[in-house]
């Protein structure tokens, strides 16, 4: 019988666990899609994660008072109001996404059958950058390892699906240059770039954030 083994990553790690009574922890300004803009406080603190599993959230007018549950299909974006000074504030919006990174045998592969609330790391003026966590199975003869890790995401401008670009279980794999060619294949000089070895697999590998303002640059609208 395969052994499961848990492994949790640095990431994840990294994120704030103890549990807190800080209402500004849950405090939000949350934007509908009929742009109705509401001000109010979340059941989920800033101190954990909003995941792509999860297509409902409650938000009331006070701290712990009486919540209305609103969908994925009614937000727009929501934004946790303590962390606007930031260097990267804490926004999430929900967007209809693919379920998994393209592959040599899907290279698209399907989205949600809902939107799905991303967490916002990139604001351009034509692409947005996103991630969400995720788990990664690696199966071998004695055991099966379970890898909690990131996404990432990118949407274009005119876009209605935000497509994954990667899947941060660490390391190169062999390919890696094809995967990448096949990742970025809407954004042909970036295709380019790694062609001429201007971004490297270690490179992408180490920051896959760094791809994104090079996609907002390359962007070319479709005819």
């Amino acid at each position: 019988m395969n052994k499961l083994i848990l492994i949790l990553s640095l990431l994840f790690m990294a994120l704030p666990t103890i549990a807190r009574n800080n209402p500004d922890d849950y405090k939000v300004t949350c934007t509908l899609t009929d742009g109705t803009v509401i001000e109010g406080y979340i059941s989920i603190p800033l101190t954990k994660i909003i995941t792509s599993q999860l297509y409902e959230l409650d938000i009331s007018d006070t701290y712990k008072g009486k919540a209305r549950t609103y969908t994925s299909e009614e937000v727009k974006r929501i934004v946790y109001t303590s962390t606007l000074n930031d260097s990267l504030p804490l926004i999430y919006e929900s967007v209809k996404a693919q379920k998994s990174v393209p592959n040599l045998f899907k290279k698209n592969p399907k989205p949600f059958k809902k939107p799905v609330f991303l967490r916002l790391i990139y604001e351009g003026k034509n692409v947005n950058g996103y991630i969400t966590p995720t788990t990664d199975y690696t199966v071998n003869k004695k055991e099966t390892i379970i890898n909690y890790v990131w996404r990432y995401y990118y949407l274009k401008k005119g876009d209605e699906i935000a497509k994954a670009y990667w899947l941060g279980i660490g390391g190169i794999n062999v390919g890696m240059k094809a995967a990448m060619k096949l990742y970025f294949r809407e954004f042909p000089k970036l295709v380019e770039m790694v062609e001429k070895k201007e971004i490297t697999g270690q490179q992408f590998c180490n920051d896959p954030t760094m791809v994104l303002p090079l996609m907002d640059a390359f962007y070319v609208p479709e005819k």
